[in-house]
C-alpha cells in the first residue's frame, strides 16, 4: 500500500487526483498505475484501470487470476468491473469512497454475484492504512 500512496502523490504532482495502484502476482509487482486522467486527457485513465493494462501487458494475459489489486482509494465502478473483468482474485483498499466506491457507495460490483456473473467475486481487504491514504487526498500539492 505504501508503494500506491507513492503513485498517488505522483498523480497528484501531474494535476490528477492522488490515487495509485499496483497489481502484484505473489511477491512480484507486475503492474502499476498513477491517476492520469487530466495527464493524459483519457477519461478512463484511473490508476486501477492503468494498473491493469500493465500487468496484462506483462503477463501476456487479459486473465489476472491469482493476482491481488492494492489500491489508496476503493474504486469507482468503472474500475470495479475491470477488476472482475480481469479476474482480480484480491482487492485491497485504503481510503474508502462514499460517492463513488461500488461497495462504500452502494453500487456492490464487487461483492453481488449477478453482476457478471460468469466471473469470480475477488476477496476484499478494506481500510489498509486508511488514514495515510486519506491524508493524501487533502494534502496541498507542492
Amino acid at each position: 500500500m505504501r508503494v500506491c500512496i507513492g503513485l498517488a502523490r505522483r498523480a497528484r504532482e501531474t494535476g490528477d487526483t492522488p490515487v495509485g495502484s499496483v497489481v502484484v502476482r505473489g511477491d512480484e509487482i507486475v503492474g502499476e498505475g498513477a491517476e492520469a486522467v487530466r495527464a493524459r486527457g483519457d477519461v478512463t485513465a484511473h490508476a486501477e484501470i492503468e494498473a491493469l493494462r500493465a500487468a496484462c501487458a506483462r503477463v501476456g494475459s487479459l486473465d489476472l487470476s491469482g493476482c491481488t489489486l492494492y489500491t489508496s482509494v476503493e474504486p469507482c465502478v468503472m474500475c470495479a468491473y475491470a477488476l472482475r473483468l480481469a479476474r482480480i482474485s484480491v482487492v485491497v483498499t485504503g481510503a474508502r469512497s462514499a460517492a463513488a466506491g461500488p461497495t462504500s457507495g452502494g453500487c456492490a460490483v464487487l461483492t453481488d454475484a449477478g453482476v457478471l456473473p460468469s466471473r469470480p467475486l475477488p476477496s476484499l481487504v478494506r481500510d489498509v492504512l486508511a488514514d495515510e491514504c486519506l491524508a493524501v487526498l487533502t494534502e496541498p500539492r507542492r
